[in-house]
């Protein structure tokens, strides 16, 4: 399973590990992809000691896209941070690899719970002013 997890990540240069501090609060922090062990799904991580990260459950999450935000290409590998001697690993506990359709799946679950949110609060959706939009594009195009 993790070297289906390691070919993917090789696809990035570089990615996002987040783990929770001593507060109870996500702490990220860029790490070098070339790190990760495809045999025992292990990535070295630095966390400077004033991040005061814990062990306990974390996310690796690495994406691309074209200068128009298109193209995008993503993974997440869910896992923990682990101390092991006087480093920070982050350790892989489940990956799923990417369909073509991930990324429609991320936008409905955001849309989802989106939704969620606003129904617990009783509110209506906000509306969008599209022509101010179409005007900023306007001025950004004739640049």
């Amino acid at each position: 399973m993790w070297a289906e997890a390691a070919k993917w990540l090789a696809k990035f240069g570089e990615t996002v590990v987040t783990g929770v501090d001593e507060d109870g609060y996500p702490v990220s922090v860029r790490v070098a992809t070339s790190g990760y062990d495809s045999a025992t799904g292990a990535l070295p991580v630095h966390f400077p000691p004033e991040l005061r990260i814990l062990e306990g459950p974390a996310n690796l999450l690495s994406h691309s896209h074209d200068d128009k935000m298109w193209h995008l290409q993503m993974i997440q590998i869910k896992g923990r941070i682990e101390r092991r001697g006087e480093r920070w690993v982050f350790q892989s506990t489940h990956f799923d690899a990417p369909s073509k359709l991930a990324f429609l799946q991320f936008l409905r679950s955001n849309n989802a719970s989106a939704q969620k949110y606003l129904d617990k609060r009783g509110l209506k959706r906000p509306a969008v002013n599209w022509a101010a939009v179409k005007e900023i594009q306007r001025r950004v195009k004739s640049r």
